[in-house]
């Protein structure tokens, strides 16, 4: 026999044929392939020994992948204390091996002996720790505390999710407390639950020759201390709750602590549920410092680069993999399995494999047979369930999401009573989530049961039955979701209905792969409502054009089911994709059909979208008396929608230049309390024609505080619009709000936080494919970027590129304001001639559309063009019809503007004084607006022309308010 060998270098110390390393005089923990690494590497130390070399050394009968050298060797790393980038001990040699760096000192001698702890008294038998644990620190702490006030304590989770791991460290923690050693049973491999008395005895060295092994351990146990972990006990969960109870009550210095997937149910049982390791929430974009502060993630990332060591998380790919973890439960195999692929695929390239997870998550080759495979860990828990328990399991996977117990009950087709039974006996198993709401208690499947599930279920014979039965189930409940929309509170309804989305979306898959046309157009119809509270307009727009496809094969063409699609198309249409034939020909068409059959809800909706059309496409006077006829229809039949027939009709008169009148009205008779729209459980059915109707209110309100001369007013309307836009989650809604609040800023001066809400309006344009509203966002940042000092001419074009894409989308509304803007960028540049035909186009257009609201200032554009010509008396008389014209329809705004222009007109006309004093009795109407763009330039120009002693004639006060003295 060879003498034994002592290998030193730095503060360790290796004996090999003891299989000991030493750190001073204390035992490493170390793996059994690790340390035969690290030997054949010290053996040889300033050698490289190539990866051929050191697998035959370590695995000589087995071929394994190269990845299992990676994981040891980094383990070895790890274990010795490596850094990646300064190794202390052992050098990567790139594409060739490794090579042991450090000095070492071989110690050869017969009489060498080695007084250690193997020597001691053996006082556990837990298996090696190699690896790091994530985030379970807490969970850790918290069953110790659990351990010293109670004597059980159970561990539950679902499969992979790291019970096992816990309790290992747990253990380990304690063994210096346990006189009597701390002592794992691994029931995993244990098959006949007679024997679980047996293997008990035999992980604690206890002999047992009695026929009933049971009672000779709780003898044996009886007066001494000790900890004992019971691993792995779901599928013989009666004979360990047997052994448990039986333990316990005669052993009093015994303590147990259980991993399994459901609780044994025993008498002074403390269970602990392990949750998924923690990730980045959905909505998160984390960089890859932020996703690394996650367990999940670092758990990811750590196997991935044991796995391939060039691996680093990137900022760019840090959502993708935080995406990952989360589409894997948190699942510590699942994640683990993931990583090992890294290589081959990437983060990315994971991400979009993981719908195959069973064939992607593959690779360990040692370990319980459970944890090799996800597939097998699903088996493993799959196996252990009743018949009536798989079924309902495998019905349930169809549910995208949460579901609740009378869900279940019609999609397995079990009473509701069995259903309950079977639902509670599977959250007892870890293999449902539960979550207890006002509306119950919702379940739900992790994604990777689901999936597994789901797999079980296309494989048995009841898949077509079972997809049929969700299908009417989903329809069922989105029926009985649309009776109950006018009833419940716009929040409480989505709370309770909007988890349908992904179901609605399953099934309507499902019906058109079947060809199942009436089903899939009921289930779009009655999908309907769910896609606009979600604002998922275009994903709505494009089910209904399937649907509306098939009406004709399916039967149901001139039925209801044809009016309400098309109007819903033709609504969806024109708010995403712009003023199109097709979107009012679908109108028309629904209208015929409601009033056909007298469905007054339809026939208002329809003409309240007809009219919004023709509002759109600025036919403004058509508008109007479509939108009366709306409000006449909805006063006699539906009440409840005069509030948007108001509104509607309300944008119409703003068109038409009834300013005052609009303000006065909505001011008045609403009462609308920017302090109360924050408040979106007030109102029901707030949502009714595909836009918030509070605001459609405030949209309208901010333009008529601002023209008829409340800037300030005016400004905070409009805040107040986006805010609570934003609270509302209705992107649609938010859509219609920024469209509507880039030109109060514009008009006031205010250009950063103009920029800000025009980014705003790009974004949700680009992101959720409201084409109609893109010019409106080119059409302000063009503007913007014109009205920025020392500006060029190339902007002008970007102005006429934007008005190019309102024509190309139809959206003709405003026109006429749009190209008076054109004119005076062309006329600031010298290009009068051209800005002349401009400026007469939208006058010639305002006058045929009747677009009263901005004709003043047309007229202001124009007469500033004739100015630069030089033609002073024109430009003086377009200025008084300006004047004149904006105190007709109340636009104090735009009176206020040309008046300015009027009064420089004067000034260079040696009239300063007719100048200062028509200037200013326009002024004095003024109340607030005193930081605003066109307040200040007329207070700016009347103080350069006041007289030698009038200089005290106009005061401004902090508060904004303007005082003004004769």
């Amino acid at each position: 026999m060879n003498a034994p060998r002592k290998f030193v270098f730095g503060p360790f110390t290796l004996i090999p044929e003891r299989q000991s390393l030493l750190r001073g005089d204390s035992p490493v923990r170390i793996g059994g392939r690790a340390l035969d690494l690290l030997t054949a590497l010290v053996e040889r130390p300033g050698e490289i020994l190539t990866k051929a070399e050191l697998m035959a050394r370590v695995w000589p009968s087995t071929f394994v992948d190269e990845a299992n050298l990676k994981v040891n060797m980094l383990t070895l790393r790890r274990t010795l204390g490596d850094g990646r980038d300064a190794p202390g001990y052992i050098a990567t040699v790139t594409g060739r091996g490794y090579r042991f760096i450090a000095s070492v000192e071989t110690i050869e001698s017969p009489d060498f002996t080695l007084a250690t702890p193997l020597a001691v008294k053996r006082s556990h038998n837990l298996p090696v720790t190699t690896t790091r644990i994530f985030g379970r620190s807490a969970a850790i702490d918290a069953i110790q505390c659990d351990l010293d006030e109670c004597r059980l304590v159970s561990v539950v989770g679902a499969g992979g999710i790291g019970k096992t791991t816990v309790a290992l460290a747990v253990a380990e923690s304690l063994v210096p407390g346990y006189p009597d050693g701390v002592w794992l049973v691994d029931f995993a491999l244990l098959r006949d639950p007679e024997l679980a008395a047996n293997a008990i005895a035999m992980a604690i060295g206890l002999a047992v020759h009695s026929a009933d092994a049971l009672a000779t351990l709780c003898e044996h146990l009886r007066d001494r201390e000790m900890l004992l972990v019971l691993d792995s006990c779901e599928h013989i969960i009666e004979a360990a709750a047997h052994c448990t109870d039986l333990i316990l009550a005669g052993a009093a210095g015994v303590k147990i602590l259980v991993t399994s997937r459901e609780p044994l149910r025993v008498k002074g049982e403390r269970v602990r549920l392990l949750p998924g390791l923690g990730t980045p929430t959905p909505s998160a974009q984390p960089t890859a410092d932020e996703a690394l502060t996650y367990p999940a993630i670092q758990l990811f990332v750590e196997r991935a680069t044991e796995s391939f060591e060039q691996f680093e998380l990137t900022d760019a790919d840090a959502p993708t993999a935080a995406e990952l973890c989360r589409r894997l439960d948190g699942l510590a195999l699942a994640i683990e399995l993931a990583a090992a692929r890294i290589n081959p695929f990437g983060v990315r390239g994971l991400l979009g494999q993981i719908d195959d997870r069973f064939r992607l998550l593959v690779g360990r080759r040692a370990g319980p047979a459970r944890h090799r495979t996800l597939m097998e860990t699903l088996d493993w828990s799959y196996s252990l369930l009743t018949e009536r328990e798989a079924a309902l399991l495998r019905a349930a996977s169809v549910f995208a999401g949460a579901f609740s117990l009378d869900d279940a009950s019609a999609i397995s087709n079990m009473a509701p009573r069995e259903a309950a039974d079977a639902l509670a006996e599977l959250t007892a198993k870890s293999l449902l989530a539960t979550d207890h709401h006002a509306d119950g208690t919702a379940y739900r499947l992790l994604e990777t049961m689901r999936a597994y599930s789901l797999e079980r279920l296309r494989a048995s014979s009841e898949f077509a039955a079972v997809r049929h039965r969700h299908a009417e189930h989903v329809l069922k409940v989105l029926e009985r979701a649309s009776n109950e929309w006018m009833q419940r509170p716009a929040g409480e309804w989505g709370t309770t209905y909007g988890r349908l989305i992904d179901d609605l979306r399953g099934a309507l898959v499902w019906a058109g792969d079947t060809a199942n046309r009436p089903l899939r157009i009921r289930l779009t119809v009655a999908g309907l409502l769910l896609w606009n509270h979600l604002s998922l307009t275009e994903e709505c727009r494009i089910h209904v054009s399937q649907a509306v496809g098939e009406l004709d094969s399916a039967g149901l063409a001139g039925t209801s089911f044809e009016m309400q699609l098309k109007v819903w198309l033709g609504g969806a249409t024109m708010f995403t994709k712009g003023l199109l034939p097709s979107a009012v020909e679908a109108m028309r068409r629904a209208l015929e059909i409601a009033v056909e059959i007298g469905d007054f809800d339809c026939h208002v909706r329809c003409l309240r979208l007809i009219g919004v059309f023709q509002l759109f496409n600025g036919e403004n006077d058509v508008a109007v008396r479509t939108l009366e006829e709306f409000a006449s229809i909805a006063a006699a039949e539906i009440p409840s929608a005069m509030l948007e027939a108001e509104v509607a009709l309300g944008i119409g008169e703003l068109f038409i230049g009834r300013l005052q009148d609009v303000r006065e009205r909505f001011e008045r008779r609403h009462k609308l309390d920017l302090r109360e729209i924050n408040d979106s459980q007030r109102l029901r059915h707030h949502v009714r024609y595909l836009s918030d109707r509070i605001v459609d209110v405030t949209n309208l309100l901010s333009h008529a505080q601002w023209l008829t001369g409340s800037p300030d007013t005016a400004l905070n309307t409009a805040r107040a619009t986006v805010d609570y836009a934003l609270t509302t989650r209705h992107h649609l809604s938010l859509g219609n709000a920024l469209s509507w609040v880039c030109p109060v800023f514009y008009w006031t001066g205010r250009h950063e936080e103009c920029a800000r809400y025009v980014a705003m309006l790009d974004d949700q344009a680009n992101r959720h494919g409201f084409d109609v509203r893109r010019p409106v966002a080119m059409f302000y940042r063009a503007a913007l970027e014109a009205a920025q000092e020392g500006a060029s001419a190339d902007e002008i074009e970007r102005v006429e590129r934007a008005i190019d894409e309102f024509h190309t989308t139809g959206h003709l509304a405003r026109m006429p304001y749009y190209l008076g803007v054109l004119a005076e960028l062309q006329a600031r540049h010298g290009r009068l001639e051209a800005a002349g035909i401009t400026i007469g186009a939208a006058l010639d257009r305002a006058g045929a559309k009747n677009d009263r609201w901005c004709a003043p200032e047309l007229l202001r554009v124009r007469a500033a063009i004739l100015s630069a010509e030089g033609r002073t008396d024109d430009a003086q008389a377009a200025l008084l019809a300006s004047m004149e014209l904006a105190r007709e329809t109340g636009a104090l705004s735009w009176r206020l503007r040309a008046a300015s222009d009027l009064a420089r007109l004067w000034r260079d006309a040696s009239r300063p004084q007719d100048a200062r004093n028509m200037l200013l009795t326009v002024f004095s109407e003024f109340a607030e607006g005193a930081d605003t763009r066109d307040v200040q330039i007329a207070e700016s120009l009347i103080v350069s022309l006041a007289r030698p002693g009038d200089e005290g004639c106009l005061e401004f006060f902090g508060s904004g308010t303007l005082v003004h003295a004769s």
